[in-house]
């Protein structure tokens, strides 16, 4: 009986430490995501294309709220659009809400996101206040650079023009 006592004591302390393992494992892929994420906010801030473009793996797929699909070379193209009629991010923060799965190479990861900024209208002078919010859930893969996001799907969020709700 006393052999089965410590065997059982054994084992369970031996889960014990794969437990604490994984547990510091995916503190670790949290801690260098969020360094990631915070260099992508930094580069949006200053509108720095190739500096946001470095945090995305070249296979990403970016999966919108109503299913449309779209590229690396599609992220790029409607970021630089967007840019081109913000003349100030007023703040703008992303925070990882959750971590699901991480495995050796890949991480699901849970963030919410919010964007205060100043748009021009189509006359190009008049400025209007916006303010997004969204949910994504996203799937990073460790590449030889890195963690990077693979793939984003966006879950929903808000959209406030000048402090008045804008319908999706």
């Amino acid at each position: 009986m006393q052999t089965l006592h410590v065997a059982k004591t054994l084992v369970f302390a031996g889960a014990l430490g794969l437990l604490a393992n994984a547990c510091s494992r995916a503190a670790a892929v949290r801690s260098e995501i969020e360094a990631q994420i915070a260099l992508s906010i930094d580069a949006t801030r200053r509108q720095d294309i190739d500096a946001f473009m470095a945090g995305f793996a070249p296979e990403l797929a970016v999966v919108a709220s109503d299913g449309d699909q779209g590229s690396l070379a599609d992220l790029r193209a409607n970021t630089l659009r967007d840019w081109a009629i913000i003349p100030r991010t007023r703040d703008i923060w992303m925070r990882i809400d959750s971590l699901g799965p991480v495995g050796p190479d890949t991480a699901v990861v849970y963030t919410d996101q919010r964007w205060d900024r100043l748009m021009l209208e189509r006359d190009g002078v008049t400025r209007d206040t916006v303010v997004t919010t969204q949910k994504h859930r996203e799937l990073w893969r460790l590449t030889t650079a890195g963690w990077r996001r693979g793939r984003v799907t966006e879950l929903g969020g808000t959209v406030v023009v000048n402090g008045k709700p804008y319908p999706q």
